[in-house]
């Protein structure tokens, strides 16, 4: 297969470069992979076993977009979080699913009700009154630019209150909520607990901790899998650096008549909020569209430096010699290009100084002797990288006289830890039986060298308190706590620093005062979260009926 891939590289590398702009307007907005399929089909998948229709797509995407600027203000970028969370994609395929089961069950939405949504949407923040200008403004301003039209978002807005009425319909079940079980679930939720805690720190115990030679050679034994380096691989590699293509990038560019509209629609397509500079602003159009210039400019870089490293690799492949990863070294010498070696690194890191994906290590390690070259070019972030096993390095224990001093301080940490479980374990003890016998719980701290601390009142709902600072997780002491009676103490916890006992003084019920005032909002509150997940338990067994594939995803996905 790779043989016959690189018997076809140059022609396949003309189409590429020659279809370099519309790919980079297509990277800036994914709906369009899905507006012409190019043979004249009119469908971009199936669902419910049927085809589903582009139009139909395109414009569930649109209405994703919307859901995407109504929920968080703005309109879904290209950073980190939108690429690898996909929210738009996501929630297209839902509305998918949900705008059929619209049709499915006859729920036809009155223009009334739709009007009366974008009433309310558009209605001013202080005056609560809606004005017509202000929804034109928004179609010009935010729609027109993004290719959408008014009709775009009146059927969003048509189908949003249609799903809400598909919400009620399925989550129904999650509304049944009585005011007595909101009640029960208010009066534990802030119910609040007045304790006091003993704190033993890890600190107070090293200096006790002595280190004995013999002690010290078992510990490293029994932990020797805390100080073996994992397997390791070196790779040898040549670079074909994006940036050193600019040139031909220029060319490339200077050659295109349509450039500058194509990067008005990348500007128009990511919104005028999109790049920002060092004081925060939104830059003004031309210096925005002078960066989406270089991106363009770099992408085709980056591009030439494929083709370039694809020959180079194929060439490599088709050597006579047995495979080796000298033939690299041979090649890149008869060409002036430089080989490099990296550091040695594990399955589950990458390199220093080579920006590949995350999945590289992975596809070093499938590499053998015989088969020592990763056959396809390895595309980076700002460099092409042809690359070859160099030597692999097995697994070994790092030898004890060379980290004697690491495992010496891992050594007393653990002893120190096991001397305060068992000062800890023996207070609980204690204190149990002299609580019984009329002794206070700070008075037993003191006998026992435990740190007293009187702890400010805390319910389920408490994040921080103020005297447990940072020493000690709160989730844990709320672990421990929750569950005593009055007067009873908890078994040890080990934490981060130390350790702690919980003694519980008493439980104050939630204020009546406050049960009264908060109770309808709790249980309002308590209606809608189960309502929400029984809709979204009820979307999900949907989803799978509906079976959604678009052209192009493999049957798994």
């Amino acid at each position: 297969m790779f043989q016959d891939i690189r018997r076809h590289q140059k022609w396949l590398w003309v189409v590429i470069s020659s279809a370099v702009i519309i790919s980079f307007v297509v990277y800036f907005n994914p709906n369009q992979q899905f507006a012409n399929n190019g043979d004249g089909s009119t469908t971009v998948g199936t669902i419910y076993g049927t085809p589903l229709e582009r139009s139909d797509y395109l414009a569930a995407y649109r209405e994703a977009e919307l859901r995407y600027l109504f929920s968080y203000g703005e309109w879904p970028g290209r950073d980190e979080v939108s690429r690898q969370m996909r929210p738009v994609e996501r929630e297209t395929r839902n509305r998918l699913v949900l705008i059929r089961k619209l049709s499915d069950y006859n729920i036809k939405v009155p223009d009334a009700a739709a009007a009366a949504w974008i009433t309310e949407a558009f209605a001013g923040k202080e005056n609560k009154v809606f004005r017509k200008e202000d929804l034109d403004l928004f179609v010009k301003n935010n729609l027109t630019p993004r290719g959408m039209q008014a009709e775009d978002f009146f059927r969003f807005a048509r189908n949003e209150v249609g799903i809400q009425h598909l919400i009620n319909v399925a989550g129904l079940a999650g509304r049944l909520v009585t005011p007595q079980e909101a009640e029960l679930t208010y009066r534990l939720e802030n119910e609040q607990l007045e304790t006091q805690v003993a704190l033993f720190a890890l600190s107070n115990q090293l200096a006790k901790v002595k280190i004995d030679a013999t002690a010290l050679a078992v510990f490293y034994t029994n932990q020797a899998a805390n100080y073996r380096i994992p397997e390791r691989a070196q790779v040898s590699y040549v670079t074909f650096g994006g940036s050193n293509y600019l040139a031909q990038a220029d060319q490339k560019m200077a050659q295109d008549t349509n450039l500058n509209q194509m990067i008005d629609q990348v500007y128009l397509q990511r919104g005028t909020n999109f790049y920002m500079g060092t004081n925060g602003l939104a830059l003004d159009a031309a210096a925005a569209k002078t960066k989406i210039k270089s991106e363009l400019r770099n992408r085709f870089g980056l591009i030439e430096a494929r083709r370039l490293a694809t020959e180079f690799a194929s060439q490599l492949l088709d050597m006579n010699e047995k495979k080796d990863v000298s033939n690299l070294e041979k090649l890149a010498e008869s060409k002036g290009l430089l080989v490099l070696k990296s550091e040695a690194f594990s399955q589950d890191s990458s390199p220093r100084g080579m920006k590949v994906p995350a999945k590289f290590a992975t596809t070093v390690f499938q590499l053998t002797p015989d088969e020592p070259f990763i056959e396809e070019p390895v595309v980076g972030e700002d460099a092409v990288f042809v690359v070859g096993l160099k030597a692999r390095f097995p697994s070994e224990l790092l030898v004890f006289d060379v980290i004697k001093t690491r495992v010496t301080e891992d050594y007393r940490r653990s002893q120190a830890q096991t001397l305060i479980r068992t000062a800890g374990t023996t207070f609980a003890a204690a204190v149990t039986n002299g609580l019984a016998q009329g002794k206070s719980f700070q008075d037993l701290c003191k006998q026992h060298d435990a740190t007293w601390v009187k702890v400010s009142p805390f319910s389920q709902s408490t994040r921080t308190v103020p005297e447990l600072d940072f020493r000690n997780d709160l989730s844990l002491v709320k672990n421990a706590a929750f569950p005593l009676g009055t007067n009873q103490v908890s078994t040890f916890t080990s934490s981060r620093d130390g350790g702690f006992v919980v003694h519980l003084v008493k439980r104050l019920p939630a204020a009546e005062v406050m049960v009264k005032a908060e109770l309808p909002g709790h249980l309002a509150t308590m209606r809608k979260s189960r309502q929400q997940e029984a809709f979204y338990d009820w979307l999900q067994k949907e989803t799978a009926i509906a079976k959604l594939q678009l052209a192009g995803e493999s049957q798994d996905q």
